[in-house]
């Protein structure tokens, strides 16, 4: 239906009701989707708050998604909040074991630890990274 200021309106569906006191919709797959992509965006326009309520709301229900977490972990970092990135990073190495994550996870782990105020742990592991850099072969 049209308002009177030219918007139309739509109902919401049938049987979708507001959630009562102390319940929470729980988020399709989909939605946890449109929530990542999202936040991408806000990330990559240097909005990281905005970036990091949206997947705080995904990573409540979807918290083995590795995509997820590896996207909530940098825009943890972006947010200087290194302790909480080095638990993000701690639940992604115990779900991504697949060799090729190992690298990146390394750099951001060295991030994380410099955010946290570590830096002398951040040097060791940011050493490690380089040192696993320069052992990966490229292949064509």
């Amino acid at each position: 239906m049209n308002n009177r200021d030219g918007l139309h309106r739509v109902a919401p569906p049938a049987g979708s009701e507001a959630p009562k006191s102390g319940e929470v919709w729980s988020i399709s797959g989909p939605e946890r989707d449109l929530l990542c992509a999202l936040s991408y965006v806000y990330l990559a326009c240097g909005q990281s708050a905005p970036s990091l309520a949206l997947l705080r709301i995904a990573a409540r229900e979807h918290s083995d998604d590795i995509g997820l977490l590896r996207i909530l972990a940098y825009t943890l970092i972006s947010e200087h909040l290194g302790d909480e990135a080095l638990d993000v990073l701690d639940r992604l190495e115990a779900l991504d074991t697949h060799p090729s994550s190992r690298v990146p996870m390394t750099l951001l782990r060295s991030h994380a630890l410099r955010r946290a105020g570590r830096m002398s742990e951040a040097r060791e592991v940011f050493q490690t990274y380089i040192s696993l850099r320069a052992s990966t072969v490229v292949i064509k």
